[in-house]
């Protein structure tokens, strides 16, 4: 037993004695009440890609030609977010990404990316309805792989990766954030905007997500 509790209960005896014999209402003390649980965040949870769409523009400085390329699709994503861990991206099943536009030699490219597996990709998460993703991307992990290829020009394969390597160097495969803004409509939607700068070049990416419906049982 510990000495804190015993006293604590002999004190308050005592004190009800005391009271109830000068002839002053004794009150029966009232148990503590539970602290509240924390409200959940509106972004707390899993939800899963309807599709993303970005791009990437800049003038290259070794070239001269201004790059414009814009990237769609990856719909099917699993994405969970929580406040303390930050987000696990769950890859497999989700659609192909693909590209079109001009590159820094000015010629017209086309090709396609597809990710698959799982990242842990731990964030620090501010706001609720409406706030920021910063990743901390140098602790990435997770056997999450990539695959590619260009089409045109000519065709040439990327060959396969592991996403959580590129994060790591700062290299962000399409849906993987860097510091993005949200805002979250309850039990709705969530919308992640991640704007990255690099040498002279800006990618731009839009994601869309709804929740994921939990299976009756």
């Amino acid at each position: 037993m510990r000495r804190g509790q015993a006293f604590g209960k002999t004190t308050r005896t005592a004190l009800a004695v005391s009271l109830a014999a000068s002839g002053v209402l004794a009150l029966a003390a009232t148990p503590a009440q539970a602290a509240p649980k924390p409200k959940k965040k509106c972004y707390t949870g899993q939800w899963v890609t309807t599709g993303l769409t970005a791009k990437i523009t800049g003038k290259s400085a070794q070239t001269g030609y201004t790059q414009n390329v814009t990237y769609k699709g990856m719909a099917g994503i699993k994405l969970k977010l929580d406040p303390k861990k930050g987000l696990v991206y769950n890859f497999t099943g989700s659609k192909r990404e693909t590209f079109a536009g001009v590159n820094v030699d000015g010629k017209r490219v086309e090709g396609w990316e597809q990710l698959k597996g799982v990242l842990y990709l731990p964030a620090k998460i501010t706001g609720d309805r409406k706030g920021v993703i910063t990743s901390r991307n140098k602790q990435a992990r997770g056997p999450a792989t990539g695959t590619g290829m260009n089409i045109k020009p000519e065709r040439a394969s990327w060959g396969t990766w592991k996403v959580a390597d590129h994060a790591k160097i700062g290299h962000f495969d399409t849906p993987v954030v860097k510091k993005a803004t949200f805002t979250c409509v309850p039990g709705k939607k969530l919308v992640v905007k991640d704007v990255r700068k690099w040498d002279t070049f800006t990618e731009t990416l839009v994601m869309n997500l709804k929740p994921v419906k939990k299976k009756k049982s």
